[in-house]
C-alpha cells in the first residue's frame, strides 16, 4: 500500500511539472490596464499590472511612473491565477495599486517597466480624464444604462473585424475574422445580417459550439474577447470588394437594485434581467489584383496557390482487357475546392473512364490547405508498351508572384497479351473492329436439334410479346436514366435541389443521435446545420452567404406560404440561440422542437416541389 501511494505521489508529481512547464514556456507579456478611464476628482481608482509567462517568477516589482501631478498613491494587493484550458495550463500574476484622483484635467499614465532575466519590458501607456463631478464607476454606469433600457455604455460591446491582407491577387485568400469585446455579461447572441461576399469564393472556418473567450487590453481597459466567425474569402475577378458589415444582435443580462424589498423580490432583481443589444461591424474594402500578363503560360486556366501535383499507376504491367488505376493528385494551399480537372492524355488504345474525384479541406490557423485526387481506370485493349505522356498544370503563387509549371511523370505500362480472342489482331484496326472479331464465324452445330409441335408459334402467344417489348422499355428506361445523370453533372441547380432533402434528413438523423440534455450544443448544431444546408441546396445559393431577406424573396417566388417561411426563420433563430445560450433546455423541448423543425423541412419540401 505504501509503495503504491509512493509511485502515485511520484507521478502526480511528474505530471504537475510538466504542466508547470508547459504553461511557463510562453514569453513574458506585460500589460496595464485601469478599471475606469474617467474618474471623478478625490474619488478612488486602480491601476492594474498583469504578467505572464515563463519569466514570471524571475520578474522584479513593477516600477510605476510618475504620477504625483494627478493622483496619490493609497496601496497595493496581488493575486494568482491558474487556468487549464485544453489541457494547458496558464499562470499569471496581477498587481493591483490604489490611487486617489488630486488634479483636474486630462493626463497620461506613461508606461510600467518591468526587469526579468535582463530585459526589459514595458506596457502601453494609458490616458486618463479626470473630472470635477464624482464620475459614477464603469460596472454601475453599464449597469444603469442597460437597465434604462437603452443597452450597454458606449465602448462596453462593439464588433471589431480582421483581414490579414487589404491587397490580393485574383483568388488569393482573404482571411476575414469577426470578434465581439465586451465588458458586460453576454448570455446570448445571434447573427442579424450576414456579410455579403458576392464575388467571392467562401470557406468556413469552425469556430466550435461554444466561442473560446481570451482577454485584451484595448486603450487601457480590458474586454473579454470572443472570436465569432471566421473565413477565407477567394476574389474571383479583379477590382475593388467590398465585404459587407456582419449584424449581431446580443441578450445583455443586467440586475436593478431597488431599496423596496418587495419590488427588489417581484422583479427579480437576484437573477436580473436581459437587455437586446444590435452590433455591427464596419464594412471592409479589399483591392483585387489582376494575374500579371508577364510571363502568364499559355495554357494557365486561373489556377492560384502554393501547390504541388504527383501522378501515380497501381501497376505497370497488365494484360489487356485488365484494369489500370491511374490517378492524379492536387495539394497544397490555395481554392481546393475549384481545381479544374487536369488534361490527360491517354493512349489510344485505352478505354478511360469518366474520374472519381476526391478532395479534403484543412482549415488550420490562416492557412487553406488540401488536395484533390482525380482517379481513371483505364482498360487496355491492344499489348504493347503504352505511354502517359506528362500531366501538366500552370499555376501563380502569390507569395513569390511567378507563374509555375506542375509537371507529373511519365508512365511507361507494358501490355501483355490476354486470354480473349479477340485481342490477337491485325495491324491497323481500331478498338470498334477489334471488339467485333470473332463474331464472323459460324461454328458446325454438334448437338441434337430441337424440335417444336407442329401447329405452334411462339409469336402468337403472350410470353413473345413480353419478350419483345422488354428491351424496349429496358432502353427508354436506360436513356431517361442517362439524361438524369447528364443533368446532375451540368445543371448545379438541379443536383442540389435533387439531394437537398436526402441530405437534411441525413443531418436530422445525426442530431435525433445526439439528442440529450447533456448534449444540447451539437443538437441545436446539427438541426441548424440541415436547415440552411437544406435551403442552400434547394434554392442553389451558398450557405456561407446567405441574406435573411434573399432568402424570403426566393422562397415568396417559390410560392412557399408565408406560415411556412415565417416557421422555418423561427426554428433558425432558435437554433443560433440555443447554441450560445448557458440555460439548457429539457428533453421535452428538445424533442418538441425536432419535430418542428422535422415538420417544416417536410412542408417546404412539398411546397418548393410543386
Amino acid at each position: 500500500m505504501l509503495r503504491r501511494t509512493w509511485t502515485r505521489g511520484i507521478f502526480l508529481g511528474w505530471f504537475l511539472g510538466m504542466a508547470v512547464s508547459s504553461a511557463l514556456s510562453q514569453e513574458l507579456a506585460v500589460r496595464a490596464y485601469l478599471d475606469q478611464t474617467v474618474i471623478g476628482l478625490n474619488q478612488q481608482f486602480t491601476l492594474q499590472v498583469e504578467m505572464s509567462g515563463k519569466e514570471i517568477n524571475a520578474a522584479s516589482t513593477p516600477q510605476l511612473p510618475k504620477m504625483d501631478d494627478f493622483a496619490a498613491y493609497l496601496g497595493s494587493g496581488s493575486s494568482q491565477n491558474i487556468q487549464f484550458v485544453n489541457g494547458k495550463m496558464s499562470v499569471s500574476k496581477t498587481i493591483s495599486y490604489y490611487f486617489q484622483a488630486t488634479a483636474v484635467g486630462r493626463f497620461r499614465i506613461g508606461p510600467v517597466t518591468v526587469k526579468a532575466d535582463g530585459e526589459t519590458y514595458q506596457t502601453d501607456p494609458i490616458d486618463v480624464e479626470i473630472q470635477k463631478m464624482a464620475a459614477p464607476s464603469a460596472a454601475s454606469r453599464r449597469q444603469d444604462t442597460a437597465v434604462q433600457g437603452t443597452g450597454p455604455a458606449e465602448g462596453d460591446l462593439f464588433l471589431r473585424v480582421f483581414v490579414n491582407k487589404d491587397r490580393v491577387y485574383q483568388n488569393e485568400p482573404v482571411i476575414v475574422i469577426y470578434k465581439i469585446y465586451t465588458r458586460v455579461n453576454v448570455s446570448s447572441f445571434g447573427f442579424s445580417q450576414l456579410p455579403g461576399t458576392t464575388g467571392f469564393w467562401v470557406e468556413e472556418f469552425d469556430t466550435g459550439p461554444q466561442p473560446v473567450t481570451t482577454t485584451e487590453i484595448l486603450d487601457g481597459k480590458r474586454y473579454t474577447v470572443a472570436t465569432i466567425k471566421k473565413m477565407a474569402l477567394f476574389p474571383m475577378t479583379p477590382g475593388t470588394k467590398t465585404i459587407d458589415p456582419l449584424g449581431v444582435e446580443c441578450e445583455v443580462r443586467v440586475q436593478k437594485r431597488s431599496r423596496d424589498i418587495f419590488d427588489d423580490f417581484f422583479s427579480d432583481s437576484f437573477f436580473g434581467r436581459t437587455v437586446r443589444k444590435a452590433i455591427r461591424s464596419k464594412p471592409v474594402t479589399v483591392e483585387v489584383l489582376p494575374l500579371p500578363e508577364e510571363g502568364k503560360p499559355a495554357d494557365f486556366s486561373g489556377v492560384v496557390g502554393r501547390l504541388k501535383m504527383e501522378g501515380r499507376v497501381d501497376k505497370t504491367r497488365v494484360k489487356t482487357n485488365e484494369a489500370v488505376s491511374f490517378s492524379v493528385t492536387i495539394s497544397g494551399q490555395g481554392n481546393i475546392r475549384t481545381l479544374p480537372e487536369p488534361q490527360v492524355l491517354f493512349p489510344s488504345d485505352f478505354e478511360v473512364y469518366p474520374p472519381k474525384v476526391s478532395e479534403t479541406v484543412n482549415r488550420q490557423g490562416s492557412v487553406i490547405s488540401g488536395s484533390k485526387t482525380y482517379e481513371y481506370v483505364l482498360v487496355p485493349r491492344v499489348p504493347g508498351l503504352q505511354k502517359i505522356n506528362p500531366v501538366r498544370l500552370s499555376t501563380f503563387d502569390p507569395v513569390s508572384e511567378f507563374y509555375s509549371v506542375l509537371e507529373t511523370d511519365e508512365f511507361v505500362i507494358d501490355v501483355a497479351k490476354g486470354e480473349d480472342v479477340f485481342v490477337a489482331t491485325p495491324s491497323g484496326l481500331s478498338k470498334e473492329e477489334v471488339k467485333l472479331l470473332g463474331q464472323d464465324i459460324r461454328f458446325i452445330k454438334t448437338e441434337t436439334p430441337s424440335f417444336s409441335q407442329i401447329g405452334w408459334v411462339f409469336y402468337e402467344t403472350p410470353l413473345f410479346w413480353v419478350v419483345a417489348i422488354f428491351p424496349l422499355l429496358c432502353l427508354g428506361g436506360a436513356y431517361v436514366y442517362r439524361k438524369h445523370l447528364d443533368r446532375l453533372q451540368g445543371d448545379v441547380a438541379y443536383a442540389r435541389g435533387r439531394r437537398a432533402g436526402r441530405s437534411a434528413r441525413k443531418r436530422l438523423s445525426s442530431a435525433r443521435a445526439v439528442l440529450d440534455v447533456s448534449s444540447q450544443k451539437a443538437f441545436y448544431a446539427e438541426v441548424g446545420r440541415a436547415l440552411v444546408e437544406y435551403i442552400g441546396n434547394k434554392l442553389n445559393i451558398a450557405e456561407a452567404g446567405m441574406m435573411t431577406e434573399e432568402v424570403q424573396n426566393l422562397l415568396e417566388s417559390k410560392g412557399v406560404g408565408k406560415e411556412t417561411a415565417a416557421c422555418y426563420f423561427d426554428c433558425l433563430r432558435t437554433c443560433d440561440r440555443k447554441r450560445f445560450s448557458p440555460t439548457e433546455a429539457t428533453e421535452i423541448e428538445m424533442k418538441i422542437f425536432f419535430e418542428k423543425a422535422e415538420g417544416v423541412i417536410s412542408r417546404m419540401e412539398k411546397e418548393l416541389s410543386k
